[in-house]
């Protein structure tokens, strides 16, 4: 999982705008769909709160409107009705939850309206499109192995999924929240993740966790299955938020498919010897190039852990770089 730095002057700007472009919308849709009770609950600073608001705070609002709106609520009657929603033969006590809670996620799902964000046929000057822009984060946060870049046409041609980390089915006030859509790939969002749930005090999230402990407890290694082949392990502390994490997506097992990349990274090792790297470092570096631009020319991707989403592979091949013993002749 990468790191996204919330304080950073790009996301600042992406989160300032998704909430500026989205609010107007949303108190109009509230007074077209809400009932008294909701268009007094959702008042403008509530839905800034709700499109800004730290992931913490969001499942805390959500908790707090449904008590406010629903009488009797309680978050096991709420999960026993997204357990049993579409549940072909309800028996008759789950038809009346089903009625009662349908009404409520329905007129939430209309104000808060993700289809119609993503909708590249949408009449909003403001959609997925433009969030995926404004974070220009070019490859999965999840797994770091595919690009996830935005190239808009007309009306858009390619962009990276959103995914809900408090799925938009249990949290629908928190379908257009800014710190809850996560930019990611298809694999990670669809295949892998689908509708399990991430909790936050279990995995880590890419606006809420350090990047410290991301990288620390999140490290790759490799194995020497035979004299020229190799294998990819993960190393993370015993039930820690990292292990968790990493096998929440499988990343140990979807990483095995990059083994070859071990055995390019073993063998420029060999390739440049102590005598190379040191002449590189001391001689070439200095009069052309920084170390930064030579390790990126050299393995294709970025040494600094602030700039890891900008190509895929970059964490895993700095860690097993590191362990090779290469990234002592680079400066970060």
């Amino acid at each position: 999982m990468m790191y996204i730095d919330k304080t950073s002057p790009k996301i600042n700007r992406a989160s300032k705008e998704h909430c500026n472009r989205l609010i107007d919308k949303i108190k109009s849709k509230r007074y077209e769909h809400g009932s008294p009770e909701i268009i007094c609950f959702l008042t403008e600073n509530r839905i800034e709160q709700i499109l800004l608001g730290n992931p913490r705070k969001l499942y805390q609002l959500q908790m707090l409107f449904f008590r406010k709106i629903l009488d009797k609520f309680t978050l096991q009657k709420w999960e026993n009705y997204i357990r049993i929603e579409k549940k072909r033969k309800p028996t008759d006590s789950e038809i009346s939850l089903i009625q009662k809670y349908s009404e409520i996620k329905n007129i939430l799902s209309k104000i808060f309206d993700y289809k119609d964000f993503i909708s590249i046929n949408s009449e909003n000057k403001y959609k997925a499109y433009n969030l995926a822009e404004n974070l220009d984060i070019p490859t999965c946060v999840y797994c770091n192995r595919m690009y996830t870049k935005t190239v808009i046409d007309n009306k858009g041609l390619i962009r990276p999924t959103f995914d809900h980390y408090f799925s938009k089915e249990k949290h629908p006030l928190l379908a257009l929240s800014f710190y809850n859509l996560i930019p990611c790939c298809t694999i990670c969002n669809s295949s892998i993740k689908g509708t399990k749930e991430l909790f936050l005090d279990k995995h880590f999230h890419p606006y809420v966790s350090d990047r410290k402990d991301i990288n620390k407890q999140i490290k790759f290694s490799y194995y020497n299955r035979s004299l020229d082949s190799y294998g990819f392990t993960i190393k993370s502390p015993k039930n820690s938020k990292g292990e968790k994490t990493v096998e929440f997506f499988k990343l140990k097992e979807i990483y095995e498919a990059h083994k070859d990349e071990i055995s390019d990274l073993a063998r420029l090792r060999y390739a440049y010897s102590e005598t190379y790297l040191k002449d590189l470092r001391e001689n070439i570096m200095k009069r052309t190039i920084s170390e930064k631009e030579v390790y990126r020319l050299a393995f294709g991707t970025y040494i600094e852990e602030s700039e890891f989403h900008k190509r895929p592979l970059s964490k895993m091949k700095r860690d097993i770089l590191s362990e090779l013993g290469i990234l002592k002749h680079f400066k970060k």
